[in-house]
This record gives structure tokens, C-alpha cells and sequence, in this order.
């Protein structure tokens, strides 16, 4: 359920307890905000990675200085989708199944599958299929260093591992 840098297991209960929905193979890594307060409102789908210091809302206490009490919303979020870090999801949106939305992005209204989106507000980069193919030929052009350790190996690394690894990406990056 969640990584080895995940987000407070006691947090975490709590939203589970309180009827948020989180999906197999999900991963909450740390630092992240999910809205404590409306924990049934958000359902999270299976293989999705959500990294750290991602703020997840399901109200927006905004429309109160205006005399409108607090806006409350829905957020879902699909299967295989990849959320970066330091990004916001607000209340009342829909990310669909195989999406990656970029580091920094804010999520202001639904974002349709099979894409990638960055920015603030987040808006389509390309598709999925467009990203993966750009970074399969980019992995076959760069080093593949899990071909040394495990990704989650490589805490362990020797001094000369770690750096035989930065002067090969002195031009660009690597793979694991």
C-alpha cells in the first residue's frame, strides 16, 4: 500500500478508516496531504504512484469569504497513473486511467486518460504512448544502471558505484 518513504501510516489509517479508497500496488510516498477532512470524497485506483508533497483536496474552503459555505468535490483518480511531486489535486476532478501529470502541476479540472500533463493549471503535454516511446529510445541512448543494482538498491551503493553513475550522466540522464 505504501512505499518505504510513505506517507504517516497512522494518517493513513485514519483516511482508510474514514472511507478514502486506495487501489492495489498504490504507493503514497512522503510528505504528502490528503484531505483529512473528507476522506470518503477520494478514491485512489490501482499502480498508482503518488510521490512526495503531493496535497490531495476535496473541499475548497475558498467560496466562504463569499458566503458560500465550503465547496465540497469528488476526486478520482485512475489506474496506472503517476503523480509528481509537489503537485495539487483539487477538489472536484477525475484523472483518468495511464496518466502522469508532471512535478509542481496543479489539477484543476479532469484530465482525460492516456495523457501527460504539466503545468498550472495542469494542461496535455502528449499522450502516453508518445511519452513512452520518446523514453524507450532515450533508455536505449543512456545508461541502464539497473543492470547493476535494483532501482531500490541502490541506497547501498559503493563510492565507486555512485560515482561511475554521476560521470555517466555528466550529459544527460540515466535509467534504472
Amino acid at each position: 500500500m505504501c512505499g518505504n518513504n510513505n506517507v504517516d501510516q497512522a494518517n493513513l489509517e485514519y483516511l482508510l478508516r474514514n472511507g478514502m479508497k486506495l487501489g492495489h500496488n498504490s504507493y503514497i510516498n512522503s510528505g504528502c496531504l490528503i484531505d483529512t477532512g473528507w476522506p470518503w470524497l477520494i478514491s485512489i485506483g490501482d499502480n498508482v504512484i503518488i510521490a512526495s508533497d503531493v496535497t490531495i483536496l476535496a473541499h475548497d474552503a475558498s467560496t466562504n469569504i463569499v458566503g458560500c459555505g465550503t465547496k465540497l468535490g469528488r476526486v478520482t483518480i485512475g489506474n496506472n497513473v503517476f503523480i509528481g511531486t509537489k503537485s495539487v489535486i483539487l477538489c472536484n476532478t477525475k484523472i483518468g486511467d495511464n496518466v502522469v501529470v508532471g512535478a509542481g502541476s496543479v489539477v484543476t479540472h479532469d484530465l482525460p486518460a492516456g495523457g501527460v500533463y504539466a503545468g498550472s493549471p495542469a494542461v496535455k503535454i502528449c499522450t502516453i504512448d508518445e511519452y513512452r516511446k520518446k523514453n524507450e529510445k532515450l533508455r536505449q541512448e543512456r545508461p541502464d544502471f539497473g543492470k547493476i543494482r535494483k532501482w531500490d538498491q541502490w541506497k547501498m551503493a559503493t563510492e565507486k558505484e555512485k560515482t561511475d553513475m554521476t560521470q555517466r550522466m555528466k550529459n544527460g540522464v540515466g535509467f534504472v
